[in-house]
């Protein structure tokens, strides 16, 4: 070999070597051992892969912010790799077990910018034997205390052409309810927003749900199909496009992005992962959270047949319904209005958009509320109220001691019809309230659940 040509392969293995050398490369198995996500820091990105026992899933998969601060997710160190087992068991007040067993392994990634700002990132994951689970938290630190965003640039390349169970949404703004399509993943439709979580069944039966958990001072994500991957959008601020996101004081974190995995679709119904990666309930007397079987008229159009007297807001429409409910052992009558009309006063005939004037604290006179709580308790039956959201949010407090005080079980909220941030923390205050005041809540119109209990 010449000078020439030995030269040449030098620094060609020299090249190798540094480029090798500038990749960080760190891992993280269930504890099984049948789940792996892999992380890669590069000069350039940060990526994960996915795999079950072997097979890829989840490849090749960007990281990565857009702040008002500028981007994040090129020149970036990985610090010390943090690791810890979780093992632990819970109680859950409703659900489709009463007692979870949390297993999983840890790992906590810091993420640095190479640059003068030094702005960090810490990335958690945890890797249970049903799912992978990572979340981005923002430590405190000098040089970086708030952040305005406008994108999270978490991507989900899947691998291979599984059937996928999904549905498309016409906008940021909408009912969170739709038809379902059920098409091979390369007829995803592109550009188009879709509601998680997003079921896909492999070949050899294999499925995968993506979905987040523990949404909280957060923005609802969806997903959204480009150049053949997956990615997340975050619901707006109202008003505009651009923030998705905003917080004034670290620390912060992002929900929980979750992977769930079972070896045939059935078994992702099975999983408890959500509820596991969201923090212990704070109530502490929760035994008055049980679930509730009701009527709910608005299904049926209010119909009394066999009867004398006209349906409509009246005594008479909820005496016919309590008695139902007596007789067939149901545990409340649910009270809507009737027609456009709610139970309370609203100067707007119509659900969907509370009228300007709207008070969920006075109702109707015609409906003469005191008189059926007190026949509904007269006959072993709870009464679970309907309102829309904007005019209970408007007198949280007030509305709530009120119907506490009527013998209230709980609520349909409606017609949220969002999950950007603002909402998300409307909805939480509403739980909150509730609770004090021992109201169950049914949320309709809403996101997804994330798991909070």
């Amino acid at each position: 070999m010449t000078e020439k040509k030995k030269l040449l392969v030098l620094c060609v293995a020299l090249f190798c070597f540094i480029a090798v050398s500038a990749q960080q490369r760190m891992s993280v198995s269930s504890p099984d051992g049948k789940l792996r996500f892999s992380l890669k820091v590069t000069s350039e990105s940060v990526s994960y892969d996915i795999d079950y026992r072997k097979q890829p899933l989840i490849t090749n998969s960007l990281l990565g912010f857009s702040f008002d601060s500028g981007e994040f997710g090129r020149n970036l160190k990985a610090g010390k790799v943090q690791r810890k087992k979780i093992d632990e068991t819970y109680k859950l007040i409703v659900g489709k077990t009463s007692s979870v067993r949390s297993r999983c392994n840890e790992m906590t990634v810091p993420m640095q910018e190479r640059s003068d700002s030094g702005r960090l990132i810490n990335l958690v994951v945890r890797a249970f034997d049903d799912g992978i689970a990572f979340r981005y938290e923002f430590p405190e630190q000098k040089a970086w205390d708030s952040y305005v965003m406008y994108d999270e640039r978490t991507q989900f390349n899947l691998q291979g052409n599984p059937m996928a169970l999904l549905m498309y949404l016409p906008g940021y703004v909408n009912t969170h309810e739709g038809v379902y399509s059920h098409v091979r993943y390369d007829k995803v439709a592109r550009k188009r927003l879709i509601e998680m979580p997003a079921t896909f069944e492999f070949d050899n039966g294999v499925a995968v749900a993506i979905t987040e958990a523990a949404i909280r001072d957060y923005a609802g994500m969806y997903l959204v199909k480009e150049k053949g991957g997956l990615v997340g959008k975050l619901s707006p601020k109202l008003g505009q496009e651009k923030i998705k996101v905003e917080t004034d004081s670290f620390p912060h974190r992002t929900p929980w992005r979750v992977i769930s995995v079972a070896d045939r679709v059935g078994g992702l119904l099975e999983t408890n992962i959500l509820t596991s990666l969201n923090e212990p309930c704070r109530i502490e007397d929760t035994s008055w959270i049980k679930p509730c079987r009701t009527t709910f008229t608005w299904w049926n159009g209010n119909v009394v047949p066999d009867s004398t007297f006209s349906p409509g807001n009246n005594f008479d429409t909820n005496k016919y319904y309590i008695d139902f409910a007596a007789r067939n052992g149901l545990d409340a009558h649910g009270i809507y209005g009737y027609a456009e009309t709610p139970w309370y006063y609203d100067d707007n005939f119509n659900f969907g958009w509370a009228g300007p004037n709207a008070d969920v604290t006075k109702p109707i006179p015609c409906l003469n509320m005191p008189r059926i709580v007190e026949y509904a308790r007269s006959k072993g039956v709870g009464i679970h109220l309907w309102v829309h959201w904007r005019p209970l949010y408007d007198k949280l407090e007030e509305a709530f001691a009120l119907y506490e005080g009527w013998g209230v079980r709980g609520l349909m909220v409606d017609f949220m019809d969002r999950n950007d941030q603002e909402m998300i923390r409307i909805q939480e205050e509403i739980l909150e309230c509730a609770a004090r005041h021992r109201l169950f809540i049914q949320f309709h119109g809403s996101s997804k659940p994330s798991g909070l209990v």
